[in-house]
């Protein structure tokens, strides 16, 4: 069986972590996300293609929580990813492989998605402009 793994569905979504959150944006549809504790722990591997099989024995080894629970609990959370648009299947692992990081107490891994600023995000275009200006109706077009 071939490992699973997955990547952020680039270029539609971004990510930055900061200051122990991950903070997730779908740029189209102006919805973000804030993942934190155990799940902002283990996203860089978790974005960077690291087998969720390893990424699940590396939890349980760590904090002592059985691999079938933190295993169920990571299969939902990338379940949920998957269905919000933020993740999508790799192939292989990241060129530059991120470390797995534990969390040291497990709790489960979790997502809050915010939708309450969509509209100015979707209104604000910025970051649909190309070099020849704002968007015309129709998509870019050159002079």
């Amino acid at each position: 069986m071939a490992a699973r793994r997955f990547e952020i569905n680039a270029p539609t979504i971004i990510g930055e972590a900061v200051d122990g959150e991950v903070m997730v944006m779908n740029l189209r549809d102006g919805i973000y996300y804030s993942v934190t504790g155990d799940a902002a722990a283990i996203w860089p591997a978790l974005a960077g293609g690291v087998a969720l099989d390893e990424i699940a024995a590396t939890v349980a080894g760590t904090t002592g929580a059985p691999l079938a629970r933190v295993a169920a609990d990571l299969d939902g959370f990338v379940a949920r990813l998957g269905e919000e648009g933020i993740l999508r299947a790799a192939t292989e692992a990241s060129p530059n492989r991120p470390e797995i990081v534990s969390p040291g107490n497990y709790q489960g891994f979790e997502v809050e998605r915010f939708d309450d600023m969509r509209a100015i995000l979707i209104l604000d275009p910025v970051h649909e402009v190309g070099e020849f200006g704002w968007p015309q109706e129709g998509g870019s077009k050159t002079p």
